[in-house]
C-alpha cells in the first residue's frame, strides 16, 4: 500500500519522531514563524503604516532621529516613557526610514516570544504540549498582525516572558546562580516600565499569585529587588533629565494620562469585550484554551489538596495569570484588542495542554462524539471556503468579487486545512484516530492561509492610497528636494503618517496666509476654498491634497 493510499495518516510516524527529537524543536519553531513574519515584508511599495498607533510611534521616533535629542524632543511634556521610540529610532538610524526598519523590532521580538513560550511550556507542561502551543501562537491572527506592526505590544510581552522564564530557571539553580536569574528577572521587569509606562503594573500585579503561592519565596530574594532598581534606572534617569527641563510637568503628564484614559467613556465597552474579541482574534485556538481552563478547573474541584494544587506554577501562571490579566483589563473603561496581547502566549500554552491531552491513548466516548461533530463542521466549512475562494478567484459570481478576491487565497488555505483534517478523522478508525496528524493539519491550514494572506493580500499596506502617491515617479523628485508644509486643519491621522513619510517636512502653519509662492503644502479639501493664492494640485490622498502655490 502506498503512502497516497494511506492518506495523510502516513505522516503520523514522522510527526511523532519529530516531536520526540526535542533538540530540533527550536528549528521547527523558527521555520514555522519566519515565513509568517516575512511574507511580503520587504515589498516596500506595498507596505504602509497604520495611523494609530503605529504611525505615532514611527513619527515620534523620527523626531528623535532628526533632532538628535533622545531625551525629550517634543515641544510639550510627553505622556509616555520613551522606550518604544528609542527602539524604533535605533532601527531607523541603522536601516533607514521605512516600514521594514520600524516594524523589524516587533518581528524579532515575536521570534523571541515563540521560543520563550516554548521554553516556559517545557517547564510547566511537557515538550509536546509546549511545541504545539507555541505553534498555535504563531498562527493566532491578532498576535501575527501585531508581530508585524511598529507597536510595543509584542516587545512588552517578550520582556514579561523573559522575566517569567528567569524566575522559573531560578527555582532549579543553586544559590549563586539563582541570584543571577533573579537579578535578570528584576532588570527585565524594571525595563517594562520604560516600554509601557503605567501599563507595566498590570503584568506585575498578575504575577503576584505565582510569586506568593509557588512556595519558592520569590518575594524574599534581594537580587530580584536589586534587579528591579537597575531596570528602573533608564526610566528614572529620563524622568530626572526631563524634570530639569520642565519641572514636574512631565511626571504629571505620565501620571495623568492613564487616569484620564480610565475615566473616558467614549470607548467604554462590555465587560465581556475581551472574551468576545478572543473568539475572533484567536479563532479556533481559543476553544482549545477554554477546554484547558475547564480541564484544570475540574482537576481543582476533584483534588483533596486544593491549596497545594493552586500553588503549582502550572496553575498560577497558565491559569491565574491570563485570567487576572483579562479581568483587570475588563474593569478599565478603555478596551482595545491589542491590550490583551500579553495573554496570548499563556492562552497558547493552554491550547497546547488540551492538544497534548487529546493525544492520550484512550479518549472517552463523549470526547469522540464531540470531535466527530467538530470534524463534521470542519468538512462543511472547509468545503464552503474552498468553493468560495475558487469562485472569487476565477469568476465574478460572488457579490463584491473585486473586493474579496485578494482574500480568496486565505479561504483556500484555511479550507484545505479544515477539509483535510475533517476527512482524516472520518477516514480513520475512530477507536484509534490519528489525532497528531489531525492537529497538524489544523495548524497547517491556518499557517498556509495566513502566509498567503500576508504575502499576497497587502495586509501590511494599511494606507495604500498614501503609499501609491508617495512613490509616484512625478512626486518623488518633489518630496526629495522640496520642503512640504502642513496646513492648520490637516486630518490628524493622515498628518501623523505624512510627518513620518515626508522626506523634508516643513512647519505646521498657523494660517494659510503664511504660504508663499512656490511653497508646497499638504492641505485638506475643505481648506482649499479659503486659499486666496493660485495653486496646482499634484496629487490627492482621500481628502488631503499635495499642492504647489503658483507665482502670481
Amino acid at each position: 500500500m502506498t503512502r497516497w493510499q494511506l492518506g495523510p495518516g502516513w505522516l503520523t510516524p514522522k510527526l511523532h519522531a519529530l516531536i520526540k527529537a526535542e533538540h530540533w524543536h527550536w528549528l521547527v519553531l523558527l521555520v514555522w514563524i519566519v515565513p509568517l513574519l516575512l511574507a511580503g515584508f520587504f515589498d516596500l511599495d506595498h507596505q504602509s503604516l497604520m495611523a494609530h498607533d503605529e504611525g505615532l510611534y514611527a513619527r515620534r521616533a523620527r523626531v528623535i532621529v532628526d533632532s538628535g535629542d533622545w531625551i525629550h524632543p517634543w515641544a510639550t511634556p510627553h505622556h509616555k516613557t520613551p522606550g518604544p521610540y528609542w527602539v524604533v529610532a535605533l532601527f531607523i538610524q541603522l536601516l533607514g526610514r521605512h516600514e521594514v526598519a520600524v516594524r523589524l523590532p516587533s518581528v524579532l521580538a515575536s521570534i523571541g516570544c515563540l521560543w520563550l513560550t516554548y521554553s516556559i511550556g517545557r517547564r510547566l507542561l511537557n515538550p509536546t504540549a509546549a511545541l504545539l502551543g507555541a505553534l498555535s501562537l504563531g498562527v493566532a491572527p491578532l498576535w501575527l498582525q501585531y508581530s508585524r506592526l511598529a507597536t510595543p505590544d509584542v516587545l512588552f510581552t517578550g520582556l514579561i516572558l523573559l522575566a517569567i522564564w528567569l524566575m522559573l530557571a531560578a527555582e532549579r539553580q543553586q544559590s549563586s546562580s539563582k541570584h543571577w536569574c533573579y537579578l535578570g528577572a528584576g532588570i527585565t521587569l524594571g525595563i517594562t516600565v520604560l516600554i509601557r509606562s503605567a501599563l507595566a503594573a498590570v503584568p506585575m500585579a498578575c504575577l503576584l499569585p505565582y510569586m506568593l503561592l509557588s512556595g519558592k519565596h520569590h518575594l524574599r530574594q534581594w537580587s530580584l529587588y536589586l534587579g528591579g532598581l537597575i531596570g528602573l534606572l533608564p526610566t528614572a534617569t529620563w524622568l530626572w533629565l526631563c524634570w530639569r527641563r520642565y519641572d514636574m510637568a512631565v511626571i504629571e503628564a505620565i501620571v495623568n494620562f492613564p487616569v484620564s484614559q480610565g475615566l473616558t467613556t467614549d470607548r467604554a465597552k462590555s465587560p465581556l469585550f475581551y472574551l468576545f474579541n478572543l473568539l475572533v482574534n484567536d479563532f479556533l485556538w481559543i476553544f482549545f484554551a477554554l477546554a484547558a481552563v475547564g480541564l484544570l478547573s475540574l482537576r481543582f474541584l476533584r483534588t483533596h489538596t486544593k491549596v497545594t494544587y493552586v500553588c503549582q506554577p502550572q496553575i498560577s501562571l497558565l491559569l491565574l495569570y491570563p485570567l487576572l490579566y483579562l479581568g483587570l483589563l475588563s474593569f478599565a473603561s478603555t478596551k482595545l484588542p491589542h491590550y490583551a496581547i500579553p495573554t496570548y502566549p499563556f492562552l497558547a500554552l493552554l491550547t497546547g495542554y488540551t492538544m497534548e491531552r487529546l493525544l492520550t491513548p484512550s479518549l472517552s466516548i463523549t470526547i469522540k462524539r464531540l470531535l466527530t461533530t467538530v470534524n463534521g463542521l470542519l468538512v462543511l466549512l472547509g468545503t464552503v471556503l474552498i468553493a468560495a475562494g475558487g469562485l472569487a478567484l476565477v469568476t465574478d459570481i460572488l457579490p463584491s468579487a473585486d473586493d474579496i478576491r485578494p482574500y480568496a487565497p486565505i479561504a483556500l488555505g484555511l479550507g484545505l486545512g479544515w477539509l483535510a483534517a475533517g476527512m482524516l478523522w472520518f477516514r480513520t478508525s475512530q477507536n484509534q484516530p490519528i489525532l497528531l496528524s489531525w492537529l497538524v493539519l489544523l495548524l497547517l491550514g491556518h499557517w498556509l492561509g495566513l502566509t498567503i494572506a500576508w504575502g499576497t493580500a497587502d495586509l501590511g499596506n494599511i494606507n495604500p492610497d498614501m503609499k501609491a502617491l508617495l512613490i509616484r515617479d512625478d512626486i518623488q523628485p518633489v518630496l526629495q528636494t522640496e520642503a512640504v508644509g502642513f496646513s492648520p486643519g490637516l486630518n490628524s491621522k493622515r498628518s501623523t503618517l505624512l510627518r513620518f513619510y515626508t522626506p523634508n517636512p516643513g512647519e505646521k502653519l498657523d494660517t494659510l496666509e503664511a504660504i508663499g509662492p512656490n511653497d508646497y503644502i499638504w492641505i485638506e479639501d475643505n481648506e482649499l476654498p479659503t486659499l486666496t493664492k493660485p495653486y496646482d494640485s499634484l496629487g490627492k490622498i482621500e481628502r488631503t491634497h499635495l499642492i504647489r502655490i503658483l507665482a502670481q
